[in-house]
């Protein structure tokens, strides 16, 4: 059971723990994943639609196929919580994912061309749902890990942030390799490609990392406290709410090969755009640790929404057959997209703390599950409605088909102003989150046992109320 210090006010410095391997090993993983979420998470409806199933039934497909991916994601949350291994509390999740994601995404982009509607339908439908409850057993620990691997805030948020920097890196490399490999070695090439280089930068963390700082309900959290703790952590619900409003308009990914393959000629544009978006998204995400140790990662992100916003508008109107200005539009697209890709992930450890802080109760699977739910279903929902208004708009399925010119205005419009009117709602959303760093590293002491629930309450009562009594925890710190 958690001791509470009585006298040692919050001091601006705790101490590092992480040393630069375990750091890149986390990186890496990330780096990893993202190869295997550029691989399916961004294109299996390009697979879909290019084995012949029309846009309609592809949008149904991965609309559907995350009802379960709901009910997944939040058994799992629980389960994480539930479950207590002799070592660690997220890195045997993390172990035990590596074979299934790997082995699901092969048997997912062996889906053939020349079997009936029906088994083509079953086929994709089976293979989706199998990966992603593979991706689920390895996203939902890692986001957390960084909580267990140190207590110090800024050292979390440089973890996390370095992670998402390889992450975009990882799709980013992802976008630009696959339409040159996939169009010579075909869905089922890319996938093995793709599937050796992620397990091979996934697997060093699984050596690397240690948990130095595991923080465990004494009690088992049920579905009933789930909810409850979910209810009261406002700040985590309107969060999410903007990150999905955002996601789910941002049509960008999905819809970049059909952009490259019909609106403008040739399949292997993507992997140019991808490629000239690379040098500007490095920097960018190479600089936004430091950036977010001067100025607080909410006030970075709330700008980069704004600027998405009017992106998006200038863009749809400046058009594409301009294709020098195109590419200066493509560049500042990936400048906003690199910081939007690793700060977005941030949030979550520090919605966390301020569950505990506010209902005394520490549920880190649930609130990782829930974003691990709103990633996923984001990315679902972006594509299933991206694959909808294309249909909407005329597309004709099939690897070699014709467009007519009303797809390909659909495709435009997908790519511009729909994404700039889900980023001026979040906008909107993103106003009424309240949580700053600073506040955030004393509710990670209090909930930690280092300082007192008095001395928490005088720094943060004005802004966020009082503090709840902790429930029983055991704090393990090496």
């Amino acid at each position: 059971m958690q001791k509470l210090k009585k006298a040692a006010p919050p001091p601006t410095e705790v101490a590092h723990h992480v040393g630069t391997w375990e750091k890149t090993t986390y990186g890496l993983y990330f780096w990893g994943q993202n190869i295997f979420y550029a691989l399916v998470g961004l294109n299996v409806q390009t697979l879909f639609s290019d084995v012949g199933i029309t846009a309609a039934v592809v949008a149904l497909i991965v609309l559907f196929t995350k009802i379960w991916d709901a009910v997944n994601d939040a058994l799992f949350g629980v389960i994480i919580d539930k479950i207590r291994f002799k070592k660690g509390r997220y890195m045997p999740w993390i172990r035990l994912s590596l074979a299934p994601i790997a082995v699901f995404s092969l048997f997912l982009f062996a889906l053939p061309a020349n079997i009936p509607i029906g088994l083509k339908v079953l086929w994709a439908v089976i293979g989706y749902v199998a990966w992603d409850m593979s991706y689920t057993l390895c996203d939902v620990p890692i986001y957390v890990l960084p909580m267990s691997m140190t207590a110090n805030v800024q050292e979390r948020n440089g973890i996390l942030s370095f992670g998402r920097y390889l992450g975009v890196v990882g799709i980013l490399l992802g976008s630009i390799m696959l339409p040159m490999v996939q169009a010579r070695l075909g869905w089922f090439g890319i996938a093995v490609v793709f599937t050796v280089l992620a397990v091979i930068s996934m697997l060093p963390i699984c050596f690397a990392a240690k948990e130095r700082n595991i923080v465990r309900p004494e009690a088992a959290v049920t579905f009933k406290q789930m909810f409850r703790y979910i209810s009261k952590n406002k700040f985590l619900l309107i969060f999410y709410a903007a990150m999905f409003i955002t996601g789910a308009t941002n049509f960008a990914s999905v819809l970049q090969l059909f952009f490259a393959r019909y609106n403008l000629g040739n399949q292997d544009v993507a992997s140019m755009l991808g490629l000239v978006s690379m040098v500007p998204m490095i920097l960018v995400g190479a600089f936004v640790p430091a950036i977010i140790k001067k100025i607080d990662k909410f006030c970075l992100y709330f700008g980069v929404c704004a600027f998405n916003c009017l992106l998006g508008i200038v863009r749809y109107f400046m058009g594409y057959e301009n294709f020098t200005l195109f590419l200066v539009f493509t560049i500042l697209s990936a400048i906003a997209g690199a910081a939007n890709g690793i700060l977005v992930f941030l949030f979550t450890p520090d919605c966390i703390e301020y569950g505990t802080y506010h209902t005394g109760e520490r549920a880190e699977g649930v609130a990782t599950a829930i974003q691990s739910f709103f990633n996923k279903l984001t990315s679902s929902v972006s594509a299933s409605l991206a694959m909808l208004i294309i249909g909407l708009f005329g597309f004709v399925a099939g690897e070699n088909a014709v467009q007519p010119q009303s797809a390909l205005e659909g495709i435009w419009l997908s790519l511009t102003l729909f994404p700039s009117i889900g980023a001026a709602i979040s906008v909107a959303a993103l106003w009424f989150y309240k949580l700053r760093d600073k506040d955030v590293q004393v509710m990670a002491r209090y909930n930690s046992g280092e300082i007192s629930k008095e001395e928490a309450e005088r720094v943060l009562s004005k802004r966020y109320g009082s503090a709840a009594a902790l429930g029983k925890m055991t704090v393990t710190h090496d």
